[in-house]
């Protein structure tokens, strides 16, 4: 028998650093902590959309989205990206959906963003994956460009 779980996508308008975005998401609901999942540059939400197929992971709530100037998710002034404004883009995510504590696992440049906003949160995340983040120098040609 095939397994099929789906994420119900999502949309939401946030103003931040006096930008307009329409952040593109998908989630689902369940008892356990949530899973966010932040990804790496020129990548996408549905970089994540398979995991929920696995059944150990059922009773987590989670939750992915198009980080601003990816996938599809609008921004009204690509100049604003950084690093410190994907994590503002991040906390207002999670506090729009009332995520107070999860597991975060971030990709690439997302495990940069995923590191700070650990770093400025530790009381919300209950654990941290980084897969393939940036955290040494040697691994942060796009986002020093970013930053």
């Amino acid at each position: 028998m095939t397994r099929h779980v789906t994420l119900e996508p999502f949309h939401l308008d946030l103003h931040l650093y006096d930008t307009r975005m329409c952040v593109a998401g998908m989630r689902r609901d369940g008892n356990d902590t949530p899973l966010v999942y932040l990804h790496g540059f020129g990548s996408t939400k549905e970089d994540y959309a398979d995991v929920i197929q696995q059944p150990e992971l059922d009773d987590h709530p989670v939750l992915a989205y198009d980080a601003p100037g990816c996938g599809a998710t609008t921004c009204s002034d690509h100049s604003v990206l950084s690093i410190p404004f994907l994590v503002d883009v991040a906390r207002a995510v999670l506090d729009a959906h009332g995520i107070e504590r999860f597991h975060l696992i971030g990709h690439s440049m997302g495990g940069l963003t995923a590191l700070i906003l650990a770093d400025r949160e530790p009381g919300r995340v209950a654990s941290f994956v980084d897969i393939e983040g940036n955290v040494a120098p040697e691994d942060c040609f796009l986002s020093r460009q970013i930053v």
